[in-house]
């Protein structure tokens, strides 16, 4: 019998890390192709950026309205939903006559990416025991960051070979036949519907308002530092240091990839709250002061890929602690509402932060970029720490 249960939990891991690395894969595979977009349809790079803007913005803010459809209708219909969309529109994209569909289709696309992070997180509460929870969170969040660093390299070398549109079409049908297998796996992918005698947002979900909202000021924290540093570090590097953009690029691909691997060593700590606040304050307050010095300190290619190495450490290995801080504070039956929205504040710090730094980058002021990501980890710290104290208040 517990193997048996071991087994479907393993089944579960599986098909939602599937759905969440092909989530973050689809996020990035337009970028790489935008010399072919300009070369076929005569677009602009602004309007090509606006593609990404328009993908991203609408799949982020959509999780909140999401969340509230998982929780009503569980969140295997809408996964599923969501990922035929998603992988639908990105395969119509192979076969777009010009910049208009071109621009509709990247938007349905994100329409459908929207359903991931509520859905994936409402399962793995349902489906994953307390005492594999941790690893869970850990393998699910690494399997979207690995879908993120494949992306790029693997959507050019496949339009060299086969051709921009056939590259969409081929990545678009990988995603179709990954829906087949969630369809065909039974309740592998299932989390229960809230009751329909239970009211939403009743009970604890009002009390829990602080702490939630906290955990939303802590993703938007988080999603400018992050979203910084993925934009602009190496272009600040080369400012400030003089690194070259393949050196730069080297420094950049050391965080991330340290960031990948700190996922997968957090999702191996103990699930204690204490632990968990005391990580946190570690990895985030000393990866704010390390991402400060890579910007005061001019130690070479080495030196600051350790720097920005070890800042990445720390921002990946708190996201399974974060995780399980969430999910202490989340009221029953209101997972997927809960998720959606403070994944809202992912996406608006993500989205805030090119543009702060890009307008710090324009003024001449790219040590700001790693001053600021630094203290956006420290204000990111605080959020959490005061949502586990707020959360700790007895009712009145």
């Amino acid at each position: 019998m517990a193997r048996t249960a071991a087994q479907g939990e393993t089944q579960t891991l599986v098909l939602i890390g599937a759905g969440h690395f092909l989530s973050h894969f689809y996020a990035l595979s337009l970028p790489p192709l935008f010399f072919f977009f300009r070369e076929e349809f005569g677009a602009s790079y602004a309007l090509l950026g606006a593609l990404v803007t328009g993908y991203a913005v609408v799949g982020g803010v959509l999780q909140a309205p999401v969340g509230l459809a998982v929780d009503r209708w569980g969140a295997r219909p809408v996964l599923l939903t969501g990922l035929v969309l998603n992988a639908a529109a990105i395969t119509a994209i192979g076969f777009a006559p010009n910049y208009g569909i071109l621009a509709l289709l990247a938007v349905a696309a994100g329409i459908g990416n929207s359903v991931f992070h509520p859905a994936d997180y409402a399962v793995l509460a349902a489906r994953i025991s307390e005492r594999r929870l941790p690893r869970a969170y850990s393998l699910h969040s690494f399997l979207g960051f690995f879908g993120t660093a494949a992306a790029p390299l693997t959507i050019s070398s496949l339009a060299g070979w086969l051709g921009w549109r056939s590259t969409l079409i081929f990545v678009g049908v990988a995603g179709l036949v990954t829906v087949l297998a969630m369809a065909g796996s039974g309740a592998a992918v299932t989390s229960p519907p809230r009751a329909g005698n239970e009211p939403a947002g009743a009970g604890p979900a009002r009390r829990l308002s602080l702490p939630i909202l906290l955990f939303f000021g802590f993703f938007v924290a988080y999603g400018m530092a992050s979203g910084g540093i993925m934009s602009f570090t190496v272009i600040g590097l080369g400012k400030l240091h003089g690194l070259d953009p393949a050196s730069a690029s080297a420094v950049l691909t050391t965080a991330l990839l340290a960031l990948a691997f700190g996922i997968l060593a957090g999702g191996a700590l103990p699930n204690r709250e204490r632990l968990q606040v005391r990580l946190a304050a570690t990895a985030l307050i000393g990866g704010g002061v390390l991402t400060a010095l890579a910007g005061l300190t001019a130690a070479g290619v080495v030196g600051l890929a350790m720097l920005l190495g070890a800042a990445g450490f720390g921002m990946g290995v708190v996201l399974p602690a974060r995780d399980l801080m969430l999910r202490r504070i989340t009221p029953p039956g209101s997972t997927g509402r809960v998720i959606g929205f403070v994944f809202v504040g992912l996406s608006i710090g993500g989205g805030l932060a090119p543009l702060l730094f890009g307008w710090t980058m324009d003024r001449g002021w790219p040590v700001l970029l790693f001053l600021g990501c630094g203290i956006f980890l420290a204000l990111a710290f605080l959020c959490s720490f005061g949502a586990v104290l707020a959360a700790r208040r007895p009712a009145h």
